[in-house]
């Protein structure tokens, strides 16, 4: 989204100008630019444009994530959910096992439990949710994937393919997305 802001601030105007303006307009801005090259002071307007359109496109691109992911506060539960879907999931067998040891093993339960808490003070209590919920949906999927290979006689490092369906959920959890 920076990208686009930039390139449309720093070249937009110039585009616009040519085409409502015809040659008449692309003439004088070219005679512009040579007398300000033959003043020695092109690259001091050059520079300056390039900060200000650098820094608006920065703040519009960093404006427009904020907005959009601020309303979209389902994506963090959707990620959380990556590890329970069908079929082989190659990031649940890169990251699964180190991000469970991170979530559980070096973040400290207290600061978990905060999640629990009515006047929780963390900035962004969504996000840290799916950061547990997708900890304990690896959890999860390691476990289905451990029963399947039992139930089916496979090695312990052969890869499942899960169903459909997806890694199945129990009924609590089934209640809980139901009241949601």
């Amino acid at each position: 989204l920076s990208g686009v802001v930039f390139a449309s601030v720093r070249f937009g105007p110039r585009y616009l100008a040519v085409k409502i303006g015809g040659i008449e307009k692309a003439r004088a801005l070219k005679e512009a630019d040579d007398a300000a090259r033959k003043a020695g002071t092109r690259w001091i307007q050059q520079g300056v444009s390039f900060l200000f359109e650098a820094s608006f496109g920065a703040w519009a691109g960093y404006r427009g994530y904020t907005m959009i992911s601020s309303k979209n506060v389902n994506s963090y539960d959707e990620i959380a959910k990556i590890p329970l879907c069908a079929g082989r999931s190659i990031v649940s067998e890169k990251i699964c096992s180190e991000w469970v040891d991170l979530v559980h093993n070096e973040i400290s339960n207290d600061f978990w439990k905060n999640l629990d808490e009515e006047d929780c003070r963390l900035k962004d209590k969504g996000r840290w949710t799916s950061v547990l919920g997708f900890a304990d949906n690896c959890i999860k999927r390691k476990a289905f994937e451990d029963s399947y290979r039992k139930q089916h006689g496979m090695k312990p490092e052969d890869p499942v393919d899960v169903p459909e369906s997806g890694v199945p959920i129990t009924n609590a959890e089934q209640q809980q997305q139901t009241e949601k």
